[in-house]
């Protein structure tokens, strides 16, 4: 993960460089850090740059001629979405984070449950972000992970239901997970494997089934009593991520 912090003050790079290393131990990310003294440099940096995954920019910078808000203005009018946490003591300028579309911002001293929450986040939106490149009988389609509602075999041919088409090749679901970021995806049947984040509601009680978000459509999909309790397990522990 490439991470780039703006702030004038050495302590308050380093506390949170020591916490982001933290949750990247208990993540087994791989970090590199950019560091910036100053909201100019920061904006000057990312008008060359687009790898970045995300900014953590502090608000007020003493004689500055520009301050935190105002980079974080600039840096989306140059039309960077790149997330932008800020880190500050102003909560109350930080509320206006939403103005700049920011991911949400941090106090000082840093409380490492909500910067794990940040982060966290940061990477669930990379993996929603993932494309691949299938091989659909004479021609090369490039999907997106987060059109994907479902995934259905028949006699080995894949379907991949996406929002508003359909997408077939070669290949199993077992080979489909291989390929994808596994923990988005659930199996609920020895046909179907679904993404989590368009689960509408579960049935609980036999028969078991599942609606899914398709569009502006409800699908409604079949759970087999051998998948009913990871399907519940799985849609249990992303319901609570993003709550808390």
């Amino acid at each position: 993960m490439k991470i780039a912090i703006c702030e004038d003050e050495e302590f308050w790079i380093e506390s949170l460089l020591t916490s982001v290393r933290q949750w990247a131990n208990i993540r087994n990310t791989e970090l590199k850090f950019q560091k910036f003294s100053s909201p100019q440099t920061l904006i000057k940096f990312l008008s060359n740059e687009t790898g970045t995954d995300v900014v953590f920019l502090d608000i007020s910078f003493g004689k500055e001629a520009i301050d935190g808000m105002d980079a974080a203005k600039y840096i989306r009018k140059m039309g960077n979405k790149v997330p932008i946490i800020f880190v500050t003591v102003d909560q109350v300028r930080a509320v206006d984070g939403y103005l700049v579309e920011a991911m949400g911002f941090l106090s000082k001293p840093i409380d490492i449950k909500r910067l794990t929450l940040f982060l966290d986040r940061v990477i669930e939106s990379q993996k929603s972000e993932r494309s691949l490149k299938i091989q659909t009988g004479n021609e090369i389609v490039n999907l997106r992970q987060r059109d994907i509602v479902f995934v259905e075999v028949i006699n080995h041919t894949l379907i991949y239901h996406m929002i508003d088409s359909k997408v077939e090749c070669r290949g199993s679901l077992s080979e489909m997970l291989n390929l994808w970021d596994s923990d988005c995806f659930v199996r609920i049947h020895r046909s179907y494997v679904i993404s989590k984040d368009k689960i509408h509601n579960i049935k609980t009680t036999y028969p078991y089934y599942v609606n899914l978000i398709k569009g502006t459509e409800i699908k409604n999909l079949s759970v087999s009593r051998k998948y009913i309790n990871e399907l519940l397990e799985a849609y249990s522990d992303d319901v609570f991520g993003r709550i808390i």
